[in-house]
């Protein structure tokens, strides 16, 4: 994991965190909810671009 990589993987996770603390405001069930799922759309992406680079490399 090279440093660029990891400074998206932070600048994702606080647009979440982000997301999640605007979303409590108005209701703690919907900001976590938000949290969940951004955090499940960001498994799902990182995931799918690993295997993208799996199949090229091979």
């Amino acid at each position: 994991m090279n440093l660029t990589t990891l400074l998206d993987l932070v600048g994702s996770l606080l647009v979440i965190a982000a997301l999640a603390v605007f979303v409590a405001m108005f209701t703690l069930a919907g900001g976590l909810a938000v949290a969940g799922v951004g955090l499940l759309a960001l498994s799902w992406l990182i995931d799918r671009q690993a295997a993208g680079r799996g199949r090229e490399q091979r």
